[in-house]
């Protein structure tokens, strides 16, 4: 399953401040079509539509902090947490450690 990266929402956030629906809407659209798999992703475009629909300014906010939480989430995943390919990305470090 291919998550949208830290980058991508970053991307999202600053589309959302702009304050153009339109882009913004293409914008979400554009990256749920790419990452289709991403459920985090899907619920905050979800939420996007029904903004549009209401205009509450409660979802928007709600929206903007849950963008936050998930690029927060995913830099903490893609920066060598449990959620990257490798279990060890440093194999034989503990070889060449000298310990004093």
């Amino acid at each position: 399953m291919i998550k949208a990266s830290p980058y991508v929402i970053r991307n999202m956030s600053r589309v959302l401040e702009k304050k153009d629906l339109i882009e913004t809407r293409e914008v979400f659209e554009k990256f749920l079509t790419r990452y289709k798999d991403d459920r985090e992703l899907q619920r905050i475009c979800d939420d996007f539509m029904e903004y549009i629909s209401t205009r509450d300014r409660e979802i928007l906010s709600r929206i903007r902090s849950r963008l936050e939480k998930l690029r927060d989430t995913r830099r903490l995943e893609s920066s060598g947490g449990t959620g990257l390919w490798y279990g060890n990305r440093r194999s034989g470090i503990m070889q060449w450690v000298v310990v004093m």
